[in-house]
Formats: C-alpha cells, sequence, structure tokens
C-alpha cells in the first residue's frame, strides 16, 4: 500500500507541475471595440483590445464568445456592448498562424464589469 500511495503522490506531482499556472489560464483584462478602421477585405483589423494589465493597444481582427458562460452570451446587447466597449472582458489574445493575416483574435472567458469612460478612449466615438 506504501508503494501504491507513493506512485500516486508522483503522479500528482507531476501533473501539477506540468499543468499552465492559474494566471495564464485566467488571462487578462480587456477592453475590446470597434477602432474605426474600414475594411475592404477580410480578415482585417477593424478592433482593437486595451489590455488593462500594460496599457498596450492590440489591433485584432475578431472576438471569441464561445467560452463565455451561456447567460453572458445570451445578452440582448452584447455585440453592440463589446463594439462599442463598454464592457471589460476577461480573456486572452491569440495569433492565428494558419490565417495568413498576420492578426490576433481576442478569446473572451468572462465578462468582468461595465467599462469606465478613461477605458474607452482607444474606441471609435459613436
Amino acid at each position: 500500500m506504501p508503494g501504491l500511495r507513493r506512485a500516486f503522490m508522483a503522479i500528482a506531482a507531476s501533473s501539477i507541475a506540468a499543468s499552465p499556472s492559474a494566471a495564464a489560464i485566467e488571462g487578462s483584462s480587456y477592453v475590446y471595440c470597434s477602432n474605426g478602421i474600414a475594411c475592404v477585405m477580410q480578415p482585417c483589423p477593424s478592433h482593437s483590445a486595451l489590455d488593462l494589465a500594460t496599457g498596450e493597444i492590440i489591433e485584432v481582427v475578431s472576438i471569441d464568445t464561445t467560452r463565455l458562460p451561456w447567460q453572458d452570451r445570451a445578452k440582448k446587447d452584447l455585440s453592440a456592448s463589446l463594439d462599442t466597449g463598454k464592457i471589460v472582458v476577461k480573456g486572452s489574445i491569440e495569433h492565428e498562424p494558419n490565417s495568413g493575416s498576420g492578426y490576433d483574435r481576442l478569446i473572451a472567458t468572462s465578462i468582468e464589469r461595465a467599462s469606465k469612460k478613461t477605458e474607452r478612449k482607444h474606441c471609435r466615438p459613436r
């Protein structure tokens, strides 16, 4: 029995060491919105995402909301709120190497809160 316990503990310890950190899974907080670029051909960086932790503005092609909880995806005004930068989302930036576009997309995993006016400065005025 002690050998079995030791083997289990070794497996558990190695799986913990190999898993990504909670911060990496959680991602960062972003304000996503239209940046006013008019596209002639898709894909193009017609949106931007402000990383609230770093202040960096990242040009993105789109936002993936499929990983949001169903209650958030079901909101009637979700698309409009995202396009105008009215909400802060938790997520991560993903580069699509096979897209050929050279641009990134934002993968949203949760809605955190309403954004502040100062956080929407990079957005196209509406």
